[in-house]
């Protein structure tokens, strides 16, 4: 029963003093969220730099264009071929009438094209064999692949979309942003830090008559800190809260506004958030929670030894 007293008084009274030093805590709070928010804005670009460093990748590929008077079957042993080699993620054939349909399609606004073509008796067009490699920097390999003798005699040309230079300086830029984004993060986490122990200290200031109070009646050391460290977990449970709704909502806002940069494809933030948001909560609020904590004993302490 004396626990649960002892306990609920430590509450109360770490209520009260949050309550008692409103605009300060409030102004404690405005900084947390700053370090908070330092951390999932680097979380957000770098699940952005990672999508975009996704969908470049998966534009690259090999397009094989083959002789129109090719047959299927050796269009088929290539592709057999291709596939068998652990460097290919995937390889499909486009065959010569989709080829037509699909230069059709593009071309339907150009009555030149479509009159040369009415003129012809047979497909211009030759199957076309898309690869696609599991890493970027298999291609040079499967190029020299192709020229395999069983089928490279049919092949009219070959076209490599190569985006491996554009790859590689996003990958640069994403190295860029997280260690800014680390120092970033160490120097508001100090000043966390630092605002917290301020923060305390000033409540153990206008509590000092009671703290002494509490001391002259017996009260431990324990059960003097006990109040104070609660408000600082206090403080860093509400800059949590604030934080949370605050990257949810720009998350939302933000994502469909840069469909234009992933060609109209969904940005991932909200996915992301979504899906990592009570891990993230739970790691964020407990090293913040340590900290302020640990910050808030510090402070109480240096006073008791007083």
């Amino acid at each position: 029963m004396s626990l649960f007293v002892n306990s609920w008084r430590i509450i109360a009274a770490a209520w009260k003093h949050f309550s008692r030093n409103l605009w300060l805590a409030l102004t404690t709070v405005f900084v947390l969220v700053l370090s908070l928010l330092s951390v999932n804005v680097l979380l957000g670009v770098n699940v952005l730099l990672s999508n975009a460093v996704r969908q470049l990748e998966d534009k690259i590929d090999v397009s094989v264009y083959f002789k129109s008077e090719t047959p299927v079957a050796v269009v088929e042993q290539a592709k057999f071929f291709m596939t068998s080699l652990p460097q290919v993620k995937d390889a499909t054939v486009v065959t010569a009438e989709k080829a037509l349909e699909d230069f059709k399609k593009l071309h339907a606004d150009d009555p030149k094209i479509m009159s040369a073509l009415a003129e012809l008796d047979q497909n211009p067009l030759g199957a076309v064999l898309i690869i696609k490699a599991r890493q970027t920097t298999d291609y040079p390999f499967l190029l020299e692949a192709l020229n395999n003798p069983q089928f490279d005699f049919a092949i009219e040309s070959k076209n490599y979309d190569d985006h491996s230079d554009t790859i590689n300086r996003v990958r640069d830029i994403s190295r860029s942003v997280q260690v800014f984004g680390a120092v970033l993060i160490a120097v508001f986490a100090l000043f966390s830090i630092l605002i917290v122990f301020n923060t305390i200290r000033v409540a153990i200031y206008t509590q000092r008559e009671e703290i002494g109070i509490m001391r002259l009646v017996g009260a431990s050391n324990a059960f003097v800190r006990s109040p104070f460290v609660l408000e600082g977990v206090f403080l860093a449970l509400f800059a949590l809260g604030v934080t949370s709704v605050a990257v949810y909502s720009a998350a939302v806002y933000v994502d469909p506004r840069l469909g234009g940069m992933f060609d109209g494809a969904n940005a991932g933030l909200v996915a992301y958030f979504t899906a990592e948001g009570w891990r993230l909560a739970l790691i964020e609020g407990g090293v913040l929670a340590g900290l302020v904590a640990l910050s808030s004993w510090a402070a109480v302490g240096k006073y008791l030894k007083k």
